[in-house]
């Protein structure tokens, strides 16, 4: 090895690495609104297929390893590095759980699903208010971001209001299998409304930190 090569390795390791973490939470905050944005296309627009959802769905793991690493080797960050991780873990569980609910439209073959699209458009809004943050917290505009994500956490209460109401029309049901399908469906949707707020609660964490 080099004097020249060295020197810049030993750089690299005693040199803090500048790092745009909110940028990055951005970036997959993003890619993770594009996970919702394509399931309601597939089963709503039919303009996107499930490999495409399956290439997104990986984009979004192999994005988040890749930012978790660097995380893991910087020496400053603006915020402790737990805040952080658990933002990526809470976006990768929003992700998993769309994983899992199209796991299983697929396999109990269930459609139409006109019914719920008040419930996928609710998700796809509190993302994008969410994906939004991220931004704002580069900008530092954290009593615009506490507004923000008063909304989310006001959305998801609607939304559990549209679930137990389609809970209430689907008991009103005579098919039995039709009825504990469907209401698999509805609970997967719901986990990836509490893997918001989840999402909403850690970036709220994340402002107090710094506010």
């Amino acid at each position: 090895m080099t004097t020249f090569n060295f020197f810049k390795k030993l750089s690299n390791l005693l040199l803090p690495k500048e790092i745009d973490f909110f940028g990055n939470l951005y970036r997959q905050s993003s890619l993770t609104e594009e996970v919702l944005a394509t399931l309601h296309n597939i089963y709503f627009k039919k303009s996107k297929t499930v490999d495409q959802l399956d290439d997104i769905i990986s984009r979004a793991y192999q994005l988040r390893k890749r930012f978790l690493l660097e995380l893991n080797v910087v020496l400053i960050t603006p915020i402790d590095r737990e805040a952080i991780s658990r933002t990526y873990l809470s976006l990768d569980w929003i992700v998993l759980s769309v994983k899992h609910f199209n796991a299983e439209i697929n396999t109990y073959n269930i459609a139409p699903l006109e019914r719920y699209e008040k419930i996928f458009i609710s998700l796809i809004q509190q993302m994008t208010i969410i994906t939004q943050c991220f931004l704002q917290l580069k900008e530092k505009k954290y009593d615009e971001i506490l507004e923000a994500l008063a909304l989310v956490i006001s959305m998801d209460d609607d939304l559990i209001s549209e679930y137990s109401y389609q809970l209430k029309i689907l008991f009103e049901s005579d098919v039995l299998k039709d009825i504990l399908a469907q209401r698999e469906i509805l609970s997967q949707l719901k986990e990836i409304s509490k893997h918001i707020h989840v999402c909403a609660n850690t970036v709220e964490d994340i402002v107090f930190k710094m506010h």
